[in-house]
């Protein structure tokens, strides 16, 4: 069977599509060749220092407009600014007017407002739990000195019934 035959149209673009593609791929091998120089003649080392001298003179100039800005002096680009520009975004915590708390961090800071307030008034002994505390350990205090004085009572009975035990079998030796 016969194949269908293209035109010469068609044939034409197919050789010349080869061609841009081993040209594309010439210009690849050519790229790669580390220190083959290009079309405007410089090495690839050449081209990154000047690409870098390039970076930092316009470091520099940003930061001299910068400067001059700063110190007011304009150069006549204030009248070609945008007034809708912001330079420096705000906060809420950049405002002046203090932050407005919410229901629960309100009364979170009320609640431990209000333990402060109390520990300080329980510590000094001005409140019931206080004074109640302090009665509590008083009788305690009051308890312990008692049974102190009791046992040391009878552990001077109990050294002078031993003495006089000792001493009674002396004397009837005797």
């Amino acid at each position: 069977m016969d194949k269908p035959r293209r035109s010469r149209r068609y044939a034409q673009d197919d050789d010349s599509k080869e061609k841009e593609e081993e040209e594309e791929e010439s210009e690849e091998e050519e790229e790669e060749d580390g220190d083959a120089p290009d079309a405007t003649g410089l090495s690839r080392p050449e081209r990154r220092e000047l690409k870098q001298r390039a970076a930092s003179d316009k470091a520099k100039r940003a930061e001299e407009d910068k400067q001059s800005k700063d110190d007011g002096g304009g150069d006549g680009d204030d009248l070609f600014s945008n007034p809708n520009h912001v330079t420096k975004k705000l906060n809420i915590s950049d405002l002046s007017a203090p932050p407005e708390l919410t229901r629960r961090e309100r009364e979170q800071k009320e609640k431990k407002e209000a333990q402060d307030r109390y520990w300080k008034l329980h510590v000094q002994g001005k409140t019931d739990q206080a004074r109640a505390d302090l009665s509590r350990l008083a009788k305690i205090r009051a308890e312990r000195e008692a049974a102190a004085a009791k046992r040391k009572a009878e552990a001077e009975e109990k050294a002078k019934a031993l003495e006089a035990a000792r001493v009674a079998p002396q004397s009837s030796k005797r």
